[in-house]
């Protein structure tokens, strides 16, 4: 386990539990319940290549530690935050995905705010993988993958990395199948980061600083009230763009169209809530932006391919499994 982990368990006093019924029962599961607050960590290693994390915490209090970093290759994405965590390039914020490389015994520290729920889903990448697997693979002038992750600025959503991520939180398996499955994950996350760093290398001269950070802004006021409804001219005035100017640099910068990003956005959440909630589904689709709970499911449905009623009990079936 890496270090960052460990310290965090340590610091939070989590142990590992008997029952895992958060997600696949081949991740080792932490919970802890303390002054600090209560939350759950599940990481899964995939040999001394990479690890998987999944993580949900809620604090009573602010919270607030350092850890010293391992060298490796951070790809997260966090689905709920509210804090001033101090990485190099800057905070983080609900929905951003932070992609960068950690060099060696490097100090972090983490302020998180209470009564808000840390949601996040990530891997670290270790060097046995991104240097010696690579290399291996593809032979002495292997790509760098430290260098190529200087292209991506800090705060962004790529929708294939999203989809990703939703893949490997959903999975459920053997230990044969999970590990083919996260391997192939790693594989594709990796595959991703490096076909997007081209494209933002030439992004960098299209879209200035100043507007990426205002949609950076617009999608985590969008994560945080997807059950609102939302103006394009609104939103265009708060970013301080013609309408047209925001639509372009909207789906520059994200990756996807307004309309496109509110869907994955709201499914994620609909997702989540159908595999860890009692709500009715009309109680859901009203959470997530649905004025009746017919427009809702048809909507799931064209997203995930099932009814979410169907989706809600294929995902009992796992839990019941897995205990």
């Amino acid at each position: 386990m890496n270090k960052g982990y460990r310290s965090f368990l340590e610091h939070t006093e989590s142990k590992l539990s008997q029952n895992n019924t958060f997600t696949n029962p081949c991740f080792n599961t932490y919970q802890f319940s303390s002054e600090l607050g209560k939350g759950y960590t599940s990481i899964y290693e995939l040999d001394s290549y990479a690890s998987i994390c999944i993580a949900n915490h809620s604090y009573v209090k602010d919270f607030e530690y350092a850890v010293t970093s391992d060298d490796s290759i951070s790809i997260q994405q966090y689905y709920s935050i509210d804090s001033d965590h101090h990485y190099p390039k800057g905070d983080v914020y609900s929905g951003m995905q932070y992609i960068n490389y950690t060099p060696y015994n490097e100090v972090y520290k983490y302020v998180i705010k209470k009564d808000i729920p840390a949601k996040v889903i990530g891997i670290q990448l270790m060097p046995e993988y991104y240097e010696t697997y690579l290399k291996k693979e593809f032979g002495g002038n292997s790509v760098n993958l430290k260098e190529e992750l200087k292209a991506f600025p800090h705060g962004i959503l790529i929708p294939e990395i999203s989809s990703v991520f939703n893949q490997i939180r959903n999975f459920t398996g053997n230990k044969y199948s999970t590990k083919l499955f996260f391997k192939s994950k790693i594989d594709e996350l990796t595959a991703i980061s490096i076909q997007k760093a081209d494209i933002f290398r030439g992004l960098n001269a299209s879209v200035s600083l100043a507007d990426r950070n205002a949609i950076i802004e617009i999608t985590a006021y969008l994560n945080q009230n997807l059950s609102k409804k939302f103006s394009l001219i609104e939103l265009s005035a708060d970013a301080y763009m013609s309408i047209s100017k925001f639509k372009y640099v909207f789906k520059t910068v994200v990756g996807q169209s307004l309309s496109e990003y509110l869907t994955q956005k709201r499914m994620e959440q609909a997702c989540e809530m159908l595999s860890y909630s009692n709500l009715y589904v009309a109680e859901i689709a009203y959470l997530v932006g649905y004025k009746n709970a017919g427009s809702f499911s048809s909507q799931f449905k064209k997203y995930m391919g099932v009814l979410p009623n169907d989706y809600r009990l294929n995902r009992s079936d796992i839990h019941v499994n897995s205990v």
